[in-house]
């Protein structure tokens, strides 16, 4: 039963160290979809500028302009590539953490399973004993029985 109420203290602390990791997962999680939610943003913002660029091109664009739409969509392309580094980067702790979260997982379930084997253990012994009380009984009983007979016929 000691060894019980030190891998109850373990799983408590297994299951603080999986609340824990499953936190961290889910930070990364939402650290990879704000990640992606700002580079739909500046995709969606490079084809506003671009389709800008290609209305007023249309109705007469001076060269300095058009050079300043350009060098703003190439700036805004190096950031992409940049924010993409940054998300596979961001995909790639999301992944540990993940994994991380599972070894946590894992470790809680084998105190948990640890636990279960010795709940059965000491089932099947508390039956055993029950059974050899039991049998203890009967047996008494029927030496006192045979005790009685022979003292009947000892008084005959």
């Amino acid at each position: 039963m000691s060894s019980d109420k030190s891998l109850l203290l373990v799983l408590d602390l297994r299951k603080k160290a999986e609340d824990e990791a499953l936190r961290m997962w889910s930070d990364a999680k939402k650290a990879v979809q704000s990640f992606k939610d700002q580079l739909a943003q500046l995709e969606q913002f490079a084809k506003i500028y671009e389709v800008e660029m290609q209305s007023k091109s249309k109705n007469g664009l001076d060269m300095t302009m058009y050079q300043s739409y350009v060098q703003f969509l190439d700036k805004l392309d190096k950031i992409k590539i940049r924010q993409e580094n940054g998300l596979k980067q961001l995909e790639q702790q999301e992944l540990r953490a993940q994994q991380f979260y599972l070894e946590k997982q894992k470790e809680r379930k084998i105190i948990e399973s640890l636990l279960e084997k010795h709940k059965i253990q000491r089932r099947i012994k508390e039956a055993k004993a029950e059974q050899k009380l039991a049998d203890d009984l009967v047996s008494s009983k029927q030496a006192r029985l045979v005790m009685n007979k022979i003292d009947i016929r000892d008084n005959t």
